[in-house]
């Protein structure tokens, strides 16, 4: 058996550039008002908890 090196399928910069990138996107989207949208907070629970038990089932 020959050594063969571990070959990732996304590289480290692609990563840390794609992962820069929505950080920033994210950081500014937080200062304009039109990205202000009121959200009915129960629905976010909900959403969280059924995404929560879709993980965990895959498990």
């Amino acid at each position: 058996e020959e050594f063969r090196p571990f070959i990732r399928r996304l590289p480290e910069f692609k990563f840390w550039l794609s992962v820069t990138k929505s950080t920033l996107v994210g950081f500014c989207c937080t200062f304009i008002d039109a990205f202000n949208i009121p959200v009915f907070w129960p629905i976010l629970v909900m959403y969280f908890i059924t995404l929560f038990c879709i993980t965990m089932k895959r498990q």
